[in-house]
């Protein structure tokens, strides 16, 4: 059961900012590559074929949402996904999506 809880508007205006920020199909991308696991921003420049300059930009959005975290492995920053709920709502909106696709 969910907990629903009195909201501010001011909370649901962040609430918004959020559902944007996943809603960017670079970031989801970069997200959904994290889901899978950990990488550096080079790794994930070849992987998404983007210049790493958009990837620490990404990257540096995600992290002031709290999305993604940084840890220093000697000279390499490696990105994790900072909270697995991000996880199960990808999850979950790939799910959704899919049935409204083979429904269509």
């Amino acid at each position: 059961m969910i907990n629903y809880r009195s909201m501010e508007i001011e909370d649901l205006d962040e609430i918004s900012r959020l559902f944007k920020l996943l809603g960017h199909p670079k970031r989801l991308q970069l997200l959904y590559l994290l889901i899978q696991h950990s990488m550096s921003v080079s790794e994930i420049s070849k992987a998404l074929n983007w210049e790493q300059s958009a990837v620490s930009h990404q990257l540096q959005l995600l992290r002031k949402y709290g999305l993604v975290k940084q840890i220093r492995h000697g000279k390499t920053i490696i990105y994790h996904l900072q909270d697995p709920k991000v996880m199960t709502l990808i999850a979950d909106v790939v799910s959704h999506a899919e049935k409204i696709v083979k429904s269509s």
